[in-house]
């Protein structure tokens, strides 16, 4: 393999080496008769900070054959392995390549291109998401973390072989009553705080890539973190600058901007309406009750000009200094209730800072940070506005045959994690 060679700032790119070829083998639960004359069109790998689960889908041709029948049936519930390739990535210090699969639950979109060929495509997930669909979580705690719950639950109910845990706190009393899996977590993730005061804990999911490895794991990963260290400056996976297209930039550099836009830089309206105001000032209200002790506590805004209390206004029941006598530990719904809204409101779909396309690369995941520099064409300078670091909300892989491979991300501020947009 040709190893490319500096030409000032870029570096010149063996055309082929920097095509995307992709491969779908199917490792179980199918016959013979299904493959043949079948051939895969596109592959698109979805990830979320909001969606504990992957979406997979893999559109296909099939030539009909006469009188062999095909029993599309028998992909339900099919383990999927997907490889794909770009060589010039390790020359920029990434993965070549992406070695992962999926179980199949759905066939859509079914229809006939000519009167020889059909198309279809198929939907993969991974296994924890079936059987967090199969099973239910009956269960109490007594005084145990909500990280330590969610470990347990994920690993015992829906099998999940790999996590990416943050610890946090409190220690809390807790029952699952006859709830999903997934269900649990989201509750947890309620009420968890990171670093004592953070509650911005989210629960989601990146693909496992066992490319290094040689073999392909259909087990990919369960992330249960924060905001706050999502947003760290070690988090950083990439840099893009823009560049215009072509053989030495374009779909072969890994680094450059193909497409970007700015949805939504602020939006102080809807911050007033999740309870932030200007310079993170707190307006929302929470009146906590103690039934135990017969008290009453408003927190948060105590203004009485129009009324007690802010625009969001919440009331929850609490055990602070009763506990004991309870012979529980604190709800601590003082530490978080008052402000988990408003840290969720910065992922809300409408609040996407950066949307940009980017050739493909296997090590951008969810969750991790990039940077963001777009040059000014009339001056080369990078432009000030704009510039700087974002979190990864969302992204979606899109493979094509012919070579063609891109990735698309929606990002948030690197500034989500101390609690504004």
């Amino acid at each position: 393999m040709p190893t490319p060679r500096e030409v000032g700032n870029n570096t010149e790119i063996n055309i082929r080496d920097a095509m995307t070829s992709f491969e779908v083998n199917f490792i179980s639960g199918t016959n013979d008769a299904l493959f043949a004359d079948l051939s895969a069109k596109e592959i698109t790998m979805t990830e979320s900070l909001l969606t504990p689960g992957l979406q997979t889908s893999i559109t296909l041709h099939s030539f009909m054959h006469n009188p062999t029948i095909k029993v599309l049936d028998n992909f339900k519930s099919a383990e999927v392995a997907i490889t794909v390739t770009k060589p010039v990535l390790p020359y920029f210090g990434y993965t070549e390549g992406l070695k992962t699969g999926c179980r199949i639950y759905r066939l859509s979109d079914r229809k006939f291109i000519n009167n020889n060929v059909e198309q279809f495509t198929l939907h993969g997930c991974d296994d924890s998401l079936l059987n967090d669909a199969r099973n239910l979580v009956s269960k109490s705690w007594k005084c145990v973390s909500p990280t330590a719950i969610v470990a347990e639950v994920l690993q015992s109910c829906t099998g999940a072989k790999y996590l990416d845990l943050e610890s946090s706190t409190p220690a809390r009393d807790y029952i699952a009553e006859n709830i999903h899996p997934f269900q649990v977590v989201s509750q947890q993730a309620d009420v968890a705080l990171a670093a004592s005061n953070d509650p911005s804990f989210v629960h989601y999911m990146t693909y496992r890539n066992s490319y290094e490895s040689g073999s392909v794991d259909p087990n990919n990963i369960h992330h249960f973190r924060s905001l706050n260290s999502l947003t760290a400056g070690n988090n950083v996976v990439a840099n893009f600058f823009f560049q215009e297209t072509g053989i030495n930039a374009g779909y072969g550099h890994p680094e450059s901007i193909i497409t970007h836009s700015f949805p939504c830089d602020f939006d102080y309206l809807s911050d007033i309406l999740n309870g932030i105001d200007l310079d993170k000032k707190e307006i929302s209200s929470l009146v906590v009750v103690n039934t135990m002790l017969k008290m009453q506590s408003l927190l948060g805004n105590k203004a009485k000009d129009c009324g007690i209390g802010g625009g969001q206004y919440m009331a929850a029941f609490s055990n602070i200094n009763s506990a004991g006598e309870q012979d529980s530990c604190n709800t601590d719904v003082e530490h978080h209730l008052l402000t988990r809204q408003a840290r969720m409101s910065l992922l809300e779909s409408d609040k996407i800072a950066l949307r940009l396309t980017v050739p493909w690369n296997p090590d951008l995941h969810a969750g991790k940070m990039i940077g963001f520099y777009p040059v000014n064409k009339g001056t080369g300078r990078f432009d000030n506005y704009g510039r700087g670091l974002y979190l990864i909300h969302s992204m979606t892989h899109t493979l094509k045959t012919g070579g063609y491979g891109i990735t698309t991300m929606d990002c948030v501020s690197q500034s989500v994690g101390g609690g504004i947009q």
